[in-house]
Order: C-alpha cells, then structure tokens, then sequence
C-alpha cells in the first residue's frame, strides 16, 4: 500500500500475518494420526510373525529332538547287549507293545512312555524340554509309534512321528492334521531294528 505525504511516497508494508486456520490443524492432526496408526500396525503385526516364526524353528527343533531321542533308546538298547552275538535283546523294548499315538519322551526317559495324558512341555533348571517339572512353556509334544508288522516283538522296523504344536494345546491325532496354520509341525523317522548284531 502507498501513500503520499506532501509530495513524498511513503510505502507502508501490510504488516498482519496469516496464521493455520482450526481447519488446517485439525486435517494435519488428523493426517499425523492415521499415519501412526498406520506404522504401528505394521510394527505389531511384524512382532508377531517374527514371534511365531521364532515359535516354529523352536517346534521343528523339539519336533527333531523327539525322534532323535526314540533313535537314542533304539541305540542303547543295542549297547546294553551282554555280547557283541547276543541278538536276543530287540532294540525296540523299550517302546511298548503295540502301535500307539500317545507317547512322549524327553532327555530323562529310558523309554518311550505311552498312553500318557500330559504332553505338555516344560524347561527344566538346566534349559531342557521335559514333560514334568519347571517352568511350563506354549509347546506340547506327541510321539506316535507304528510298528510295520502287526507284532512289536517280531517287528524289523518302526516309524516314530513326533508332533509338536505351540498354541498352548495338545497336538492333533495325526500328521495330516498338523500344519503351520495350525501352529504345529512333526518330523518322522524309520527305525530299524538292526538284526544280526554282529
């Protein structure tokens, strides 16, 4: 704006400053807030797959260790012979009688147990997965035992599944129920019974 004073021109700057409007801030706020939202969705839902994919190596680890132990029992069974000819002892006395999917096993057994309730998983004082005592945990472990003959004291061989789950119930009946989904996964072996030992 100019005005002009005797002859002089005098220029006067407009000095009112435009501030944000209530509109204005309340769109910004608005923006900002979806936006958080946004990320921290995202921040959680990430925790969670990286929680239940830390839950799933765990499983297939426990999963493992569940056949390797039955392989361990087979293994001892063939050491505790009384001569390196004596065949007579079979390597699978120590997993029952009969085909069955409701055993466990854990670094304190000596055998197979079978037709047992609890399968839940707990840690013990030194860090180890057991089935009683210490802390409970999320993981649960089913053994099933398949003798491929139909009489365990003749068998030449047995597959040992071992089903583990970790959303804080048992595993489910049979391997073809157990999925990712499901939060569960197994892992089976064939044991032989070795024969001649020799």
């Amino acid at each position: 704006m100019n005005i002009e004073i005797n002859n002089k021109k005098i220029i006067v700057h407009n000095l009112t400053r435009r501030g944000f409007s209530i509109g204005e801030v309340m769109l910004s706020v608005f923006i900002l807030g979806v936006a958080m939202v946004t990320i921290l969705s995202l921040y959680s839902n990430s925790l969670r797959y990286l929680f239940d994919e830390r839950d799933s190596v765990i499983a297939s680890m426990l999963a493992q260790e569940g056949v390797e132990l039955a392989r361990n029992i087979r293994d001892n069974n063939w050491a505790d012979r009384s001569s390196v000819t004596d065949v007579t002892p079979m390597a699978f006395d120590n997993f029952g009688s009969s085909p069955s999917n409701n055993c466990n096993v854990d670094i304190n057994s000596t055998s197979i147990s079978c037709g047992v309730a609890d399968k839940k998983l707990y840690i013990n004082g030194s860090n180890f997965y057991v089935h009683s005592g210490g802390t409970l945990t999320k993981f649960s472990r089913r053994m099933t035992l398949d003798f491929n003959n139909t009489d365990a004291s003749d068998s030449s061989s047995v597959t040992v599944t071992s089903l583990v789950t970790w959303n804080y119930s048992g595993p489910p009946g049979s391997k073809n129920d157990c999925t990712i989904e499901n939060k569960c996964v197994f892992s089976e072996s064939i044991l032989t019974d070795w024969g001649s030992g020799t």
